[in-house]
């Protein structure tokens, strides 16, 4: 018969279990001490005054009201829980007509919105589109989008069919070369063109009309590559246009005819105008 035994409890069990209960309590305390903290920040970023607490700057296409019903800034509204970039990407994607975006946030409760808008350079239409206009315009950059007010005077790029390119997306190709040579044209350089109207329909060319109402073909090596390159030969192009027309030894020309693509171009007057 075995003798009785008293098992005694080990002395480092207890250890273990009240250093487990002290690490437990004193995470319950740190997270109750966070979520205090976090209260009282979250407090603090409230919109109590549209007024005072959100500035936004926007232009006249897109009103500030719209940017701030975007962003979610109305009062009430808590400033530490929008994610201003995510917000900032989705309304540039919803709203072409913006360029870009600049948000400031000034802690703890005041945000400042920069919008600035894209500056339309020409108008976007299509071929017998008659009198009613499409009011699609186009920037620099090629992105198209919707604007009406003063661009009345702006000249006309027609895409070959409707209904051309959307809103919110940007000109390829052909299109992109009209778009090149109307900015080419705005420039000091070349002004004295008045261009009013680039056609790119036509295969090898571009066909456009000038503010004398006298027209063009013009046409240059990789017109349809948007790259640096491209952009010095319609230069060289026009340079060599400009000597023609001032040399006033074709009085009278209809059309001038500038696709000659060798080294050394030649511009041809016609004074019958035939354009193709």
């Amino acid at each position: 018969m075995k003798p009785n035994t008293i098992k005694r409890p080990r002395r480092v069990n207890v250890l273990v279990v009240a250093t487990v209960c002290v690490v437990i309590a004193a995470a319950v305390g740190v997270l109750a001490g966070y979520e205090k903290l976090r209260s009282l920040w979250l407090e603090q970023c409230v919109v109590t005054d549209m007024h005072s607490q959100v500035t936004i700057h926007a232009g006249h296409m897109v009103s500030a009201e719209v940017i701030a019903e975007s962003f979610g800034l109305r009062k009430g509204a808590n400033l530490a829980t929008i994610d201003f970039d995510e917000r900032r990407r989705e309304t540039l994607a919803r709203i072409p007509n913006l360029r870009a975006i600049m948000v400031t946030r000034r802690l703890p409760a005041r945000v400042e919105i920069v919008a600035e808008e894209r500056i339309p350079v020409a108008r976007l239409d299509f071929l017998h589109a008659g009198r009613k206009q499409s009011g699609k315009v186009v920037d620099t950059e090629g992105m198209v989008f919707m604007c009406q007010r003063g661009t009345a005077s702006l000249p006309v790029i027609r895409e070959a069919a409707a209904p051309g390119t959307p809103p919110g997306k940007r000109l390829g190709g052909r299109a992109t070369a009209a778009l090149r040579l109307v900015e080419r044209c705005q420039e000091p350089e070349f002004q004295e063109l008045g261009i009013l109207e680039v056609d790119v329909s036509r295969k090898d060319y571009l066909r456009a009309t000038l503010g004398s109402y006298s027209r063009l073909k013009i046409a240059w090596k990789g017109m349809d590559e948007d790259d640096t390159e491209s952009r010095k030969r319609l230069r060289a192009q026009l340079v060599n246009l400009m000597k023609a027309i001032r040399s006033r030894l074709a009085t009278g020309t209809v059309v001038w005819n500038a696709t000659d693509e060798s080294d050394k171009p030649k511009i041809y007057a016609d004074t019958q105008g035939r354009i193709q």
